[in-house]
């Protein structure tokens, strides 16, 4: 599977955070610090961040509370998503592909619906782990992967963190 490396993950999550940071100058406090920590080159214009490093580009866009933002024109067709949606978050870290959603759809329910149409895509089930709050698919497909992130949410609904990658050659 896909793995990142240590300063770019450390980029990824600094990226999340200057996302859901609200004021200008907390966004050039936390850009900073990502740029001193990592050698990124940290750039935030609205709700989208962009940062470079040796190791390639991460771009992050968040919607707004309670908004969707689009999902990314090549997210691939045939990786599952539930009908009722709303696209929290989307990242695309050189290639690999990283989307937060949230559906008013239970979580058991959610889970089995993805394995079903994973499956029925051409998916080869890898990996699946489920617990009363939440749980996890793995799937591949010729030289890319998929994982889902499932999770119980407060309203009752259920969020997802869906992992997409393509293998390195």
């Amino acid at each position: 599977m896909f793995m990142f490396n240590r300063p770019f993950f450390t980029a990824l999550v600094a990226a999340s955070l200057l996302l859901s940071a609200c004021q200008k100058a907390q966004d050039a406090a936390v850009a900073a610090a990502v740029e001193r920590a990592t050698g990124a080159k940290v750039d935030k214009n609205s709700q989208q961040v962009t940062v470079k490093t040796e190791q390639g580009v991460l771009q992050s866009t968040a919607a707004e509370e309670g908004q969707s933002v689009p999902l990314p024109a090549n997210f691939p067709s045939d990786i599952y998503l539930p009908d009722q949606h709303r696209i929290a978050s989307v990242m695309d870290v050189s290639g690999a592909q990283v989307i937060n959603i949230s559906t008013p759809a239970a979580m058991t329910a959610v889970f089995n619906t993805v394995g079903q149409n994973m499956e029925k895509s051409g998916w080869k089930r890898e990996m699946a782990m489920q617990s009363g709050d939440g749980g996890s698919l793995a799937f591949s497909k010729e030289k890319r992967n998929a994982v889902y992130y499932i999770a119980k949410n407060e309203n009752g609904g259920t969020d997802l963190t869906i992992n997409s990658a393509q293998e390195p050659e």
